[in-house]
């Protein structure tokens, strides 16, 4: 009785041990949300960008298991909700005549932002992207499953212990005699991978036997075998590559950092155009409100000329209808901005809904020196998406050689050596150092078929040479985007320096108006009104144009820096200014960058 209680403890006891580790399941992935982290640092230090380290996860949902329900309803065929037409209520509107005059009122007044609106500028959005934004999340999340991919790499390679408890009740029937008895057992092993190949390991497994009930008592029965085993390649899967998946991982882990650093720089130059574009918008709306009031004025005008019986009625007519198209124009220019600034929004990751300022604020930075030669040969040096394509290089003429040990003979070296006891499992095991069975060899596989092999090698080949003028047209394509962004930004200098003349002269135009009004009819006062208008957009545009193209030019050389606050990390000589309040379009007044 004393034995059968033992062998009962000894069961809950492995059992406890089974349903500990459990209880201890959120404690393990923070252990290994830590050391991926620590990956991801170490990498993104390696390339030269600390700061662009992600966090394995901006919530802590996903630990308590908050996103997943225990059940799962319409798991085969789930519903749909898809109402029919005669379901569906539709009340339409009445028909009424709108005050024009009112209309033009609320369109032409200004309204200001309400009070709880958030104000962004520039690095503000950055941040907020940075913080939030759904793509930006996504790129960190591709980052990091490659540092997850690289644990799961280095845990292979380290000493793998495992243990498997079976307790189990056995019933037996010989002759009309029925025994049950209590079985309990245990493999307990550890390998170790051996770094030019093989694989070193130890198993005990251990079998103890409790009789419950019999009508013969026969006692109890235990076992313990204790094996240990030796492998080691002398030719095919000898060597690296036996490490093959490691390193691999551990390349692809710098691959990702320069991958997510790249999408860092592409990404901020999208906030910074989409911000811009935003700043352009308010510039243009502000620059027609402004022409609506000047056309208004010329409208004023006519109708006295036509009441004191000077001027025609056609062309007071001809004057208010260019105003009313102009109104409808801002209307049309209003939408398109709210649509802008909510698209703006849910890129950053902002609430929809939540009120937003935009506000105006440009980027201000001085057109660079460039010598063409010497910006190609920067970009084939610094470009991080090239790095990469003449990694990918290496990493295929690593497959050949792999490929070419596949078709080597094997010959394994093996060693194994095991013990066999019969000890009394409940009441201690005692054990010597003598060995029951031994063999020491080694396995020879001659390569007499090796035409799959062989294949594999052929095709690794022209994976390489794939690879390889992927990586020369990579380049001639980085040399061809240089040049166009050197291109691109004289164009947008050109642009800018014709767009001041257009407003000079279109300012003279008005003024040489203003000097002798009776010798310009309506028309000419609209279209010099209307000429001023798009003088001042075009410049908007071009001044946005400008610095886009700076920014691109420097990403494309491998240049652009950005830290995690969305500031530019300015090169040695580069001055980051911005252009702020109401006058972007006035002279520009050098800010310097916090």
């Amino acid at each position: 009785m004393f034995s059968r209680c033992k062998s009962i403890t000894s069961v809950t006891i492995y059992l406890v041990v089974l349903v500990t580790p459990l209880a201890c399941e959120e404690e393990q992935f923070r252990v290994i949300d830590k050391n991926a982290e620590e990956r991801l640092r170490t990498t993104s230090e390696s390339i030269g960008e600390p700061s662009s380290v992600p966090t394995i996860s901006k919530s802590e949902s996903h630990y308590k298991g908050e996103n997943f329900t225990p059940d799962y309803p319409g798991l085969n065929q789930p519903p749909t909700v898809n109402p029919k037409p005669e379901e569906l209520k539709y009340q339409a509107r009445e028909r009424a005549v709108l005050d024009a005059d009112k209309v033009i009122r609320e369109v032409t007044m200004p309204a200001g932002p309400p009070e709880n609106a958030e104000h962004f500028t520039l690095a503000k959005s950055v941040q907020c992207a940075i913080s939030k934004s759904l793509e930006y999340r996504v790129a960190e999340e591709t980052y990091l499953l490659l540092a997850l991919d690289l644990l799961i790499q280095q845990h292979i390679w380290s000493p793998r212990i495992f243990d498997k408890v079976t307790p189990q009740v056995q019933g037996l029937s010989v002759n009309g005699t029925h025994s049950t008895a209590l079985q309990l057992v245990n493999d307990l092993g550890v390998s170790q991978k051996l770094p030019y190949g093989g694989e070193i390991s130890a198993d005990i497994l251990s079998q103890a036997s409790q009789e419950l009930s019999s009508a013969v008592q026969t006692g109890q029965a235990s076992s313990l075998d204790i094996a240990l085993s030796l492998n080691i390649p002398l030719l095919r899967g000898a060597g690296l590559v036996a490490q093959e998946g490691l390193i691999q991982a551990k390349r692809n882990m710098v691959y990702g950092a320069r991958a997510f650093e790249d999408f860092r720089r592409r990404f901020y130059i999208a906030i910074f155009s989409d911000f811009h574009e935003l700043v352009v918008q308010q510039e243009v709306i502000a620059n027609t409100r402004s022409q609506i009031d000047r056309l208004r004025l010329i409208v004023e005008r006519e109708d006295a000329l036509v009441t004191s019986g000077r001027q025609v009625a056609f062309q007071a007519d001809l004057a208010k209808q260019r105003a009313l198209f102009v109104i409808d124009h801002l209307s049309s220019l209003e939408e398109t901005y709210k649509l802008a600034v909510d698209r703006f929004k849910l890129r950053i990751g902002y609430e929809t809904d939540s009120p937003a300022v935009i506000d105006l604020e440009m980027l201000d930075l001085d057109p660079p020196v460039i010598d063409n030669q010497r910006a190609i040969a920067s970009a084939f040096e610094w470009r991080l998406d090239l790095q990469n394509t003449r990694d990918l290089v290496v990493d295929a003429r690593r497959q050949v050689d792999n490929a070419r040990n596949s078709v080597m003979a094997g010959a394994n070296l093996f060693a194994t050596a095991s013990m066999l006891k019969n000890p009394d499992f409940f009441n201690g095991i005692q054990l010597d150092d003598s060995f029951g069975n031994y063999a020491v060899g080694m396995a020879i596989d001659v390569p007499l078929d090796r035409t799959i092999e062989e294949v594999n090698v052929r095709k690794a080949q022209v994976l390489l040479e794939q690879i390889d003028r992927k990586y020369v047209f990579a380049r001639d394509a980085a040399a061809v985007e240089v040049r166009q962004a050197i291109r691109r930004i004289d164009r947008a200098l050109y642009t800018l320096s014709l767009q001041d003349k257009n407003i000079d002269i279109a300012r003279n135009r008005q003024s040489s108006i203003d000097a002798a009004p009776d010798r310009a009819s309506p028309r000419d006062r609209t279209d010099a009104v209307d000429a001023l208008n798009s003088a001042e957009n075009d410049k908007a545009r071009a001044l946005r144009e400008v610095q886009i193209a700076i920014l691109e030019y420097l990403r494309q050389t491998g240049q652009l820096r950005v830290s995690d606050d969305g500031e530019i990390m300015a090169p040695d000589g580069m001055q980051v200014r911005y252009r702020r309040g109401s006058g972007i379009l006035a002279q520009p007044v050098g800010i310097p960058h916090a």
